[in-house]
């Protein structure tokens, strides 16, 4: 990660000689595993922490309270209770024994095959040609027979005890990407045949795998049970309710098996022939007559998943409770007693001389990290319990208390002596300053998703809540109107939002209220702030909420409000007054800048017909702290910018985070362009809002997202987040990032944005391409440095150098700088590309009427439209390498052009000098498309009529031109 931000960092002690934004350090706390990051924070001695939660058995620890995950992946329980063994794999995805040896032990971690031969004291890794290992089976009679079902190998079969391994999918044919086998049944009586979830088919073999046909390919199968005391009966349920099938024939023909409820397992019992038990949804059921009556048994209120499991041989049966934690029944289903702790995500359950074996996934644990101004390590450590912890914010206070709170499902997440709860859903703890444990506590009926604290170390907690909220008497609001509203077609379920304030031990609360309600789409409340006088502003998606000191009233609340933004976040400045970022509001009175504010509109003109908006999804506005004024407000930025943080410096400056596209972004001596589809940003505003001081896309090729941002009292700030490397299957393990940056006044030499001269857009450029770079303090003596070398330039003025990228450029990135009067300007990193295509426009706004002409050589207007099938010309830049054929321009990458989202066909293009445009414009030739020649493909075209305005998109092998560009036609 910040492969190429290390380029930019070696050169930060010559930029901040000379009083431009720089690195003063780069910080990868952990990239190891899969990591989120919740919270940063700065103290007053510059230290800076940073919270989340992690997967990873690697994150680095010092000086810790707790040294490693707590979660154990395996376990081994021997008795009722906590009596339990701990086997160390950390996550485990399934556990199979050996039925010839109950100390052989097969299980998944991470993927891979392993193996113990001593009960799971130690495990070692078999050699299977594919890392995604979901499933197991072993021979009954011949322990060196395995199969293994596969993500993307399908089945493969060893003979030799998992040394070596054959493919074994003859009949079955998978993608070329992904084959997919993810569970392997072995019939007892019959070992010769198996059966799969294969390739979404349920699939037979009768030759030991050498051959498969599909049963069926409409069912997804659960479970598959082998009744041992009549031989060649089988069971099998699937995930359609009341759709399960029996076999006499070892599976050759099945037939329907009639349940009266969807049971996840059929269990025969080998004790008793004709009995059958049945794990229902909630429910037990019992037949004696092989299944043709059925009688409920009992109600657990928890049977119904697969992991189901019989121990026939000592008279239990063994399933999952919520949350996570095993149980065994007697077999005449008379007792149920725990005989484990929650455990996590439990995958797989075994049993064998009776021991219970169980498997679970990695479960996170919070991580709180402390570096000093330097950025070196001065504590790290894990916190939590064996299942899941997960932290959803953090605060720091001057002296170094760190306050985290998040949601858990650990039942025993360590807690400290005399504190307000032992038990919970959520949870809330403080390290000093030194990382020890200051208290620890359980916290119930609630989802925190902010904490902040006083001058006195009192916490304040809010979030959502589903109900059950210890609420303190005379609350402001003591019910959680939580009540679900039918519509008639959907139940739609409500969430109450919640404030919580604790004394400063934590041993009690202060006041705990909810907080209005909503549908479950969002979190009705997601940020807090304290304000001077000890009361608490909450925000949300239902507005902005006053709350006095005592937590029993509302001072002021969006009703009467002036409508300015949905908060996402909240800052509350030296004077009292308040600053809140997030969605500006719409209806009546819709969100309006203040006069003299940084950007008072969008950035571009209207959005067309089957294209993105172009207007700011997000603002910033500050308000008095009565909430009764709007003092100043501003948008910021355009369609794809989110504003995850806020924080003041003590200048009164306002700088906010978060992610956005890798163009759009306002920027202002930026360090670096956007290199990922999801790129973090930092803005740093003037307190007024009238200013941007500075702005810089942050992070490389992988997503980018920036989640904490702190600012010290030297002029530095602090900013982290977490990485992920995008593959096909989504984003995959996030690592954990912190920066500290110099910044600094924008100086009067700068680059503020490098752009396509066509579309006035920034982002990726590409050799040949005419850009615009635009800044501040360009002089008659400027030079334009592209990786060191100063170009010719085709117009400059005292703020926009116009320019052509060399052809030597080279996909990847490359730096700009501009020298003038013998200084020199920041240094910006951006990315290139092999083509970045912008259309140019008939206003040079870069939206708008594009700058097309019509088959007759006008230009294209409203007043002079074009019509289906005529050929028009579209002029542009950024497409890439060029050739010539005789006088035809063919680029190396097909140029598609989609009008009104239709495929236009190309006629030539040409490529040269155009009067009244800089460089050389490439200029393509296609024909309107006429929708009614498409009508008997797609009869939904017929009476289809083009509006008189529509969209015009360049795609060049993967990349696109700008939103924006219109074209009218004439139908």
């Amino acid at each position: 990660m910040f492969r190429f931000m290390l380029a930019a960092l070696a050169l930060a002690p010559l930029a901040f000689s000379q009083n431009l934004p720089a690195f003063r350090w780069i910080k990868q706390v952990d990239g190891s595993g899969v990591d989120a990051f919740a919270g940063l924070g700065v103290d007053a001695q510059g230290n800076t922490y940073i919270a989340g939660s992690t997967y990873s058995t690697t994150f680095p620890v010092k000086a810790a309270v707790q040294s490693h995950l707590a979660s154990a992946g395996l376990y081994r329980i021997d008795g009722p209770g906590s009596a339990y063994a701990e086997l160390g794999l950390t996550s485990a995805s399934f556990i199979v024994i050996d039925p010839l040896n109950a100390n052989t032990l097969y299980s998944a971690s991470s993927g891979a095959l392993l193996k113990s031969v001593d009960g799971g004291a130690t495990f070692s890794a078999l050699a299977v040609p594919s890392p995604y290992v979901l499933a197991l089976a072993i021979h009954p009679v011949n322990d060196q027979i395995l199969y293994a079902g596969t993500f993307d190998l399908g089945i493969l079969k060893s003979t030799d005890g998992g040394a070596t391994w054959t493919s074994a999918n003859a009949g079955l044919h998978g993608s070329a990407n992904q084959f997919t086998a993810s569970a392997i049944w072995i019939d007892p009586s019959m070992p010769s045949v198996l059966f799969s979830n294969a390739t979404n088919n349920f699939v037979r073999s009768a030759d030991g795998g050498a051959s498969w046909q599909i049963v069926d390919s409409s069912i997804g199968v659960v479970s598959v049970s082998f009744d041992s005391a009549n031989p060649g009966t089988l069971y099998v349920t699937t995930n359609d309710d009341n759709a399960n099938y029996k076999s006499t024939d070892h599976g050759q023909t099945f037939s329907t098996f009639a349940t009266p409820a969807p049971f996840a397992a059929v269990l025969p019992d080998p004790n008793h022939p004709g009995r059958l038990l049945g794990a229902g949804y909630g429910v037990i059921a019992e037949s004696d007559d092989g299944g043709s009556t059925w009688v409920p048994k009992t109600n657990f209120g928890f049977v119904g998943n697969a992991l189901f499991v019989p121990d026939w041989a000592n008279g239990f049966l063994y399933t999952v409770t919520a949350p996570s934690g095993v149980v065994r029944i007697s077999s005449d289903l008379q007792t149920v007693t725990p005989v484990g702790p929650g455990l996590g995500n439990i995958t797989g359950l075994a049993v064998a001389n009776g021991h219970v074996y169980v498997s679970v996934l990695a479960t996170r644990d919070v991580f709180v990290t402390k570096l000093d101004p330097q950025g070196n390590l001065v504590y790290s450590t894990y916190y939590g319990g064996h299942a899941d912890d997960v932290a959803a914010a953090m605060v720091v206070d001057p002296s170094g208390n760190v306050y985290v709170t998040g949601t858990t499902t650990s039942l025993d997440f360590p807690v400290t002596k005399g504190v307000y709860a032992a038990t919970g859903t959520s949870f809330l703890f403080r390290l000093n300053p030194d990382g020890s444990v200051g208290y620890s506590t359980y916290f119930t009926g609630a989802s925190p998703l902010a904490v902040a604290v006083d001058a006195s170390g009192s916490a304040y907690l809010a979030g959502s809540s589903s109900g059950n909220l210890p609420v303190t008497p005379g609350a402001y609001q003591t019910a959680c109107n939580c009540s679900p509203i039918s519509t008639g077609f959907l139940t739609i379920f409500l969430e109450s939002g919640f404030a919580t304030k604790f004394d400063p031990a934590a041993s009690s609360l202060i006041y705990s209220t909810y907080i209005s309600a909503t549908a479950e789409f969002a979190s009705p409340v997601n940020t807090l702030a304290l304000a001077l006088d000890g009361t608490t502003y909450i925000g949300g998606i239902n507005g902005l909420l006053h709350l006095n000191a005592s937590g029993s009233a509302l001072l002021a609340s969006f009703s009467s409000t002036p409508p300015i933004v949905s908060p996402a976040v909240m800052a509350v400045a030296a004077d009292g007054s308040l600053y809140l970022a997030g969605a500006p509001r719409t209806g009546n009175s819709p969100f309006q800048a203040t006069s003299g504010a940084f950007q008072t509109g969008s950035a571009g003109g209207a959005s067309l017909p089957g294209q993105i908006g172009l207007a700011p999804i997000t603002a910033v506005a500050k308000m008095d702290s009565q909430l009764t004024n709007v003092l100043a407000a501003t948008y910021f930025g355009g369609p794809f910018d989110q504003i995850k943080v806020m924080t003041l410096d003590p200048a009164g400056n306002v700088y906010v985070g978060g992610n956005t596209a890798p163009y759009g972004l306002p920027t202002r001596t930026p360090l670096q362009g956007g290199f990922s589809t999801t790129t973090g940003f930092v803005s740093e505003l003037s307190g007024d809002l009238s200013t941007l001081l500075f702005s810089s896309y942050f992070g490389d090729t992988e997503h980018f997202v920036v989640q904490g941002v702190g600012a010290d009292s030297d002029g530095t700030i602090r900013i982290g987040g977490a990485t992920g490397q995008s593959d096909q299957y989504g984003v995959g393990p996030m690592n954990i990032w912190v920066n500290s940056l110099a910044v600094a006044a924008p100086p009067a030499l700068r680059i503020d944005a490098v752009q396509n001269a066509a579309s006035l857009m920034d982002g990726a450029i590409s050799a040949g391409e005419t850009i615009v770079v635009r800044g501040a303090g360009f002089g008659s003596d400027a030079q334009l440095l592209i990786g060191g070398t100063a170009i010719p330039t085709i117009s400059a003025t005292t703020t926009t150098i116009t320019a052509v990228v060399p052809q030597s450029v080279s996909a990847g990135a490359v730096e700009f700088q501009v020298q003038s009067g013998g200084a020199s300007s920041n240094q910006v990193l951006i990315p290139v590309n092999v083509t970045s295509p912008g259309v140019f426009s008939q206003s040079g706004s870069g939206y708008g009427q594009g700058y097309i002409l019509n088959k007759d050589g006008t230009l294209n207007t409203p007043s002079n439209p074009a019509s289906p099938n005529d050929p028009i010309t579209i002029f542009a830049t950024g497409v890439g390498p060029v050739s010539f054929s005789q006088s035809y321009a063919v680029t190396q990458f097909p140029v598609n052009v989609f009008i009104d989202e239709f495929y236009a066909n190309g006629v030539a293009a040409k490529m040269g000098p155009v009067q009244g445009f800089p460089g050389s414009v490439y200029q393509i030739t296609v024909y309107v498309p006429d929708p009614a020649s498409l009508v008997a493909n797609n009869p939904n075209l017929k009476n289809f009529k083009f509006p008189p305005l529509v969209g015009v998109i360049l795609q060049i092998d993967g990349a696109t031109s700008q939103q924006g560009i219109a074209i009218s036609i004439s139908n």
